[in-house]
């Protein structure tokens, strides 16, 4: 059982109007998504930018939901909803009630926590982080991409007391936005894995991002741990941010791969797309070996996060590494699967899932490695428009052109009005361009010759993935 009569009454005791809860209180599940209340959900009832979580109350309890948290009097005694069986309970907003569970959930739960936030990487590195720890004892992490106002809270929510450890994901797209969700966390350990220009469009520069993201150090438990990478050009303005939140010198920890840092790849080798092997050292110098089921430099890159945390916090770092020869990688993040159309061999690497620079050049360097590693003849770059860069948008499409022509891909499909205006910087004969997803997905077939890799990616408003759902 996640909560108990008496643990939500006491956590909503400040917000509390009315109530007409059973004494069999049986609550296992919060959601904010009325599609996803069932049996023994408690739906909070939030009123958000474009819907109000009240109008959905017949719908949630239609799904077998028997319990809604909610604010507006005059639902609560009404008999449409009193012949579903639905019991409410009023306060007095039902937005900062989910705080305060949030509050009370953090209060009671004696588990290390790592709170984590970066530019790119955030959600696989959460993925990799839950699966090492999943070895150490019971570990909760950050649902998807719930990492905002909004779903840090409703994960907190959801953290089951007798957890060992809990992972939680920040997000944010402007200054001021993951202070008070680091303070809500309160982590033991906070981690950034870089910083670069994705979201720009609502910063002045690229340093305010890397002021925003130091606000996950803001929350950190007292005698808590700041990991920082120490091949992003903003480490030293990391740190400092980390020293001025009063954490430790010797809490501070570093990690990379280019520069020394306390947590070092010092090298890996690549055999197939799902298997590669690893020499890290630690901080004491010791060297450790480990084989992960990966061939993308990005996710190598952070298995060295992942591993920093499990030494800092867990208890068994061989059952840790061991875990790491099981990792996943998903549909649209990175993903690579073997196709045949039309007697055509193709390897695809799906990674549309979303899109920055960072994250499409070590895409793009995946791709041309795997070419080599698997005598492939030709890398064929599917590249959609990256959203949210504002006055930078024009420089970072044409970084991204000339990456393709300094890594010499054999051709590009480039979808969208920035990824247009950006090809001007390709040689001719290299590229084609398209409107959007849905028109390079109805030629894709015509471009693609036996033995090429593609590699697909793009913004999430840029569908990309509408070109692989046209081969499969």
């Amino acid at each position: 059982m996640l909560w108990t009569k008496t643990e939500l009454l006491e956590a909503l005791s400040g917000e509390l109007l009315q109530h007409n809860l059973p004494d069999d209180l049986t609550i296992d599940e919060v959601v904010i998504d009325s599609r996803k209340a069932k049996k023994n959900s408690l739906f909070i009832a939030i009123k958000g930018e474009k819907n109000d979580g009240h109008d959905f109350l017949a719908e949630v309890a239609n799904n077998g939901c028997k319990l809604a948290l909610i604010h507006d009097p005059q639902f609560f005694n009404d008999l449409r909803l009193t012949t579903y069986d639905l019991q409410l309970i009023l306060v007095k907003n039902t937005f900062s009630t989910l705080y305060s569970l949030a509050k009370f959930s953090r209060k009671r739960s004696s588990a290390k926590i790592i709170a984590i936030t970066g530019s790119v990487g955030k959600t696989g590195t959460k993925e990799m982080l839950k699966l090492l720890f999943d070895t150490q004892g019971k570990t909760f992490a950050t649902s998807g991409n719930l990492n905002n106002h909004f779903g840090a809270p409703l994960s907190l929510c959801n953290f089951s007391r007798d957890c060992a450890f809990g992972i939680f994901e920040l997000g944010m797209n402007h200054l001021g936005e993951i202070e008070p969700l680091s303070k809500l966390v309160s982590p033991h350990l906070a981690l950034i894995t870089n910083v670069g220009p994705a979201h720009i469009e609502f910063f002045k520069n690229e340093e305010e991002i890397a002021l925003a993201k130091s606000e996950i150090f803001s929350g950190i438990f007292d005698g808590g741990t700041a990991l920082i990478n120490r091949d992003n050009k903003h480490f030293e303005f990391l740190k400092k941010q980390a020293q001025s939140y009063a954490i430790k010198d010797q809490n501070i920890i570093s990690f990379g791969e280019k520069n020394p840092s306390d947590y070092q790849i010092i090298r890996f080798t690549t055999s197939s797309p799902n298997n590669s092997i690893v020499e890290a050292k630690f901080k004491n110098d010791s060297k450790i070996y480990y084989e992960i089921s990966t061939s993308h430099p990005a996710t190598i890159f952070n298995s060295i996060i992942a591993i920093a945390c499990l030494d800092l916090l867990g208890n068994d770092l061989n059952s840790g590494l061991s875990a790491l020869k099981n990792l996943k990688t998903y549909d649209g993040r990175g993903n690579v699967r073997e196709i045949k159309i039309d007697k055509k061999n193709i390897t695809i690497i799906d990674d549309s899932y979303n899109a920055s620079l960072l994250s499409m050049r070590a895409g793009l360097d995946h791709a041309m490695n795997l070419k080599n590693i698997l005598g492939k003849k030709r890398v064929v770059a599917a590249l959609g428009d990256m959203r949210e860069l504002g006055e930078k948008s024009v420089e970072l499409h044409e970084e991204v052109a000339n990456y393709l022509a300094q890594l010499h891909v054999d051709f590009a499909l480039l979808v969208g009005e920035s990824m247009t205006l950006a090809a001007k910087k390709l040689p001719k004969n290299s590229y084609k361009t398209f409107s959007d997803s849905s028109a390079a997905a109805l030629e894709i077939k015509d471009f693609l010759n036996d033995g090429d890799i593609l590699y697909v990616k793009g913004s999430r408003g840029m569908k990309m993935e509408k070109i692989i759902e046209n081969l499969i």
